[in-house]
């Protein structure tokens, strides 16, 4: 991304550094984002939703995670019948590691289950508040 110099936009990014910072010396719990087309934005934490740059998660929609949940959620049960069914000549050994994998998918499950819905929730208040939707991988460059 190339940077030019607009002193106009490091005027607004002022205004907004310090309406931001007049709004968390009240006590509110808000974080400043650009937004997709550019701007500095102070948004509250549940109008994020989860943070998509960085390690943590590809995928950029509630509907996303909420696909990757139900993905775990279909391989938990499978798995548990499989380990129920015990197949024939299986040590305890193995029975561990099958136990570790229920378990893992289990955890899966609900972490992209949690995210999908702060996403959706995220989502639906900056639809109702006219808010822009933010780019959390976006360096923020304060003035």
């Amino acid at each position: 991304m190339f940077k030019y110099y607009d002193p106009e936009r490091i005027e607004r990014d002022k205004a907004v550094v310090l309406a931001h910072e007049l709004t968390v010396a009240r006590g509110e719990n808000r974080r400043l984002v650009r937004t997709t087309d550019g701007e500095l934005f102070s948004y509250l934490a549940e109008e994020i939703g989860f943070t998509t740059g960085g390690a943590g998660p590809k995928i950029t929609t509630g509907p996303g995670m909420l696909f990757g949940a139900t993905l775990f959620w279909i391989a938990v049960p499978a798995l548990g019948i499989f380990i129920l069914a015990g197949p024939p000549g299986i040590t305890p050994g193995e029975l561990a590691g099958l136990v570790f994998a229920e378990l893992f998918m289990i955890a899966g499950g609900w972490y992209f289950t949690h995210l999908g819905r702060a996403e959706h929730r995220a989502r639906k208040l900056r639809k109702a508040r006219g808010l822009p939707k933010p780019l959390l991988g976006a360096p923020l460059d304060l003035p």
